[in-house]
């Protein structure tokens, strides 16, 4: 059971029947009931326009080599943000975009790429109740997406890699 510290308690008072006895601790109250959810205030967005609209995207090839010159990773058309560095274009297209290189099954950029991630984010979230309303969950999305495709924030390898493949690929490895 939660306990919270008990302010009032001193040493030489009585134990009360709430306390947990030796510690100074009250026990909390169980948990009874769900609250309603998580409300999302936009600061970054606005309503019924998309994040991905926000932004100027251009198609660049993403190219890999090695000391010597030889190409280790290529894949062309990669649509980026226009004010992403060449090496945050290399670095996601390498190691990030979802199928095989040179395939249909292969996402073409950023664009994919935080629509899966944060489109399975916030569908896990409406699926488990977390929202208040279905506005706080498209709330969250945009704000979400709006903080990725400007890089004020990122996830870590194993986000980017596997959260939402199985939207892709429905016989992923990636168990969501």
């Amino acid at each position: 059971m939660a306990t919270i510290p008990n302010q009032t308690h001193t040493q030489g008072q009585p134990q009360t029947p709430s306390q947990t006895p030796g510690t100074g601790y009250q026990n909390a109250a169980p948990y009874t009931s769900r609250a309603p959810g998580l409300a999302f205030d936009r600061h970054f967005t606005r309503p019924g326009i998309s994040p991905y609209d926000e932004i100027v995207w251009e198609l660049r090839d993403a190219i890999i080599q090695d000391f010597k010159g030889k190409t280790i990773f290529e894949q062309k058309n990669v649509e980026v943000p226009a004010d992403w560095s060449m090496t945050a274009t290399n670095i996601v297209a390498s190691k990030y975009l979802h199928g095989r290189v040179g395939t249909g099954e292969r996402e073409t950029g950023v664009r994919q790429l935080v629509s899966r991630v944060a489109e399975t984010i916030r569908d896990w979230g409406m699926t488990d109740g977390y929202f208040r309303t279905p506005e706080d969950a498209a709330t969250f999305h945009d704000e979400l997406a709006h903080l990725l495709l400007r890089q004020f924030v990122a996830f870590n390898s194993p986000v980017w890699f596997n959260v939402g493949c199985d939207r892709i690929e429905p016989k992923s490895d990636a168990q969501n």
